[in-house]
């Protein structure tokens, strides 16, 4: 019978913690790509022979020429972009928690940000990049004597955000029925100032659990930034205690192919960019080119030493020698350019539908309604999936801030904009409710959650206070009083006369006794209308 049981070996103090696990290898490759498209003109520029290619014979003055001359069309930023934005169109909710939960979140990682912007810089870039990772961390408090003195000192847990750059190596494990991530390589770099100068140092922080225990070790490793990839010198190592995984929260943004390797949602998209960017500084070469007519001459003889002198253009004498020489221009037809300006017309159409735009092609062509909820579908349904995993990455991280201070944020919910329809379909379907609700088809609050999902009413909305309003409003018509009048208020004693007509004083006799009672209500009505 094979051993299974789990084995652990706590990371050495010699060697190279810098050294990449093989999905950082593929996924470092792949963002490093990503980022340079994702920049635009000044990154494709950097990339220089990368992403334009130099032609055979083509001079370096000429090919700089071209290379400057060309601009990016950037569709990916556009995507990106576009696509993180929609979940966070409203703010984000935190529901179940606590009220120091509720006053961490207004600054999440100690550096200002609320939860919703730090979520959307976390969304943002796992939407390009494929995945990005967060660690839940805590202030060191080896040095407190006791809990008073840490709830003194304000130290609480806080998220900070790594890409995928950042991480050298992590590696999960399956124990105890869930899979835990057991060790994790953060790369990152401190500077130390010496006189008016900046020292660099590269480190890697190596966080690591014992699975077999709910205890593991930080390790701290330093670099000299220009050593030239120098040893690393081991620094210190700390011990992490009540934690049993590693603290860190990863979200795939793409088809998971392996533990911390995923292909982005995108990278199709970035590479049609590079073939949209080469194909335009073509374009602009042979227009460069076709603007200015070509010289040239028949039965003329130009002296060698004369011909690195020779210049054309207005107020210039032209002479031939010979009797029958002759000068003329020569123009392009154009066919080139039509067949380029088509190429980039077509890339630009492929780009919109990798981008996952729902109106593709509509600045081309009529594109039919049926034709535009198809796509609206595709692309509501891909950034909807991606909205809950950042849901799901979100909860997680909070309950390890919990494990921190011992609390339980199991049942804690992190809410997102989930709904993409347009603002007309959406008062649409608030109609359908309404009759529902007319009906008796669906309760009150229902129909108050339905509306608030659809974002047409705002963050402060809350729906237990509406309730508790309407309940009282409900109430009072019922009893026949004002439930806006105040206890001491005179016009909220009832009468004491027996008169059937004065008793009923909100309801005037023949329309002439009496004066009618005044509610809260539009047109002294005793009774709300539909206000949807």
């Amino acid at each position: 019978m094979a051993d299974t049981q789990i084995k652990y070996t706590p990371s050495p103090k010699t060697g190279n913690p810098g050294q990449l696990s093989s999905a950082a290898e593929t996924m470092q490759t792949r963002t490093a790509m990503l980022r340079a498209v994702y920049g635009g003109t000044e990154t494709m520029r950097a990339q220089g022979a990368t992403f334009l290619p130099q032609y055979e014979k083509e001079s370096d003055t000429r090919y700089q020429a071209r290379l400057a001359s060309t601009f990016a069309l950037n569709k990916l930023r556009e995507a990106v972009d576009a696509a993180s934005a929609k979940p966070f169109r409203t703010l984000l909710k935190v529901q179940n928690g606590d009220p120091d939960l509720d006053l961490w979140t207004q600054d999440i990682d100690l550096q200002g940000n609320h939860l919703h912007i730090f979520g959307h810089q976390y969304f943002n870039n796992s939407m390009l990049d494929g995945m990005c990772h967060l660690l839940v961390d805590h202030p060191d408090t080896y040095n407190m004597k006791s809990l008073a003195d840490q709830k003194a000192s304000g130290v609480r847990p806080f998220m900070k955000m790594y890409k995928v750059d950042d991480v050298a190596a992590a590696y999960d494990m399956y124990v105890g029925g869930d899979t835990k991530t057991v060790h994790v390589r953060i790369r990152s770099q401190r500077a130390e100032r010496d006189g008016f100068k900046e020292v660099l140092y590269n480190q890697i922080r190596v966080i690591e659990i014992d699975p077999t225990k709910t205890s593991g070790i930080v390790q701290l490793w330093e670099q000299k930034a220009q050593s030239g990839g120098s040893n690393w010198d081991f620094i210190e190592e700390t011990p992490l205690q009540n934690m049993a995984e590693v603290p860190f929260v990863t979200m795939y943004a793409g088809e998971k192919e392996a533990d911390y390797l995923a292909r982005p949602i995108f990278i199709d998209l970035a590479y049609k960019q590079i073939e949209h960017w080469i194909s335009s500084s073509d374009q602009r070469s042979i227009l460069s080119a076709a603007r200015f007519p070509m010289l040239a001459c028949s039965g003329v003889q130009i002296d060698p030493e004369d011909e690195k002198q020779f210049a054309i253009g207005p107020y210039k004498v032209l002479y031939a020698p010979e009797a029958n020489g002759r000068w003329y221009y020569v123009e392009p037809r154009g066919t080139a350019i039509e067949s380029g300006a088509k190429d980039l017309d077509k890339l630009e159409m492929q780009m919109d539908m990798m981008a996952l735009n729902p109106v593709t092609g509509t600045h081309r062509q009529y594109v039919p309604q049926n034709e535009r909820d198809i796509q609206e579908t595709r692309v509501h349904s891909v950034v909807h999936d991606m909205a809950i995993n950042c849901q799901d990455a979100l909860e997680k991280a909070i309950k390890f801030m919990g494990q921190w201070t011992g609390k339980d944020y199991s049942q804690v919910q992190v809410i997102l904009n989930t709904e993409f329809s347009n603002t007309k379909d959406r008062i649409e379907e608030v109609k359908q409710l309404v009759a529902m609700y007319e009906k008796r088809g669906i309760s009150r609050e229902t129909l108050l959650r339905e509306v608030y999902k659809r974002n047409l009413l705002g963050d402060d909305f809350n729906i237990q206070n509406e309730l508790t309003a309407l309940a009282a409003i409900d109430q009072a018509l019922t009893a026949g009083t004002d439930p806006n009048a105040s206890a001491t208020d005179p016009a909220a004693a009832p009468s004491k006369t027996t008169d059937p007509a004065a008793a009923n004083s909100n309801t005037p006799a023949n329309g002439t006794g009496g004066t009618p009672k005044t509610f809260d209500f539009p047109n002294n009505q005793d009774r709300p209308k539909k206000q949807i």
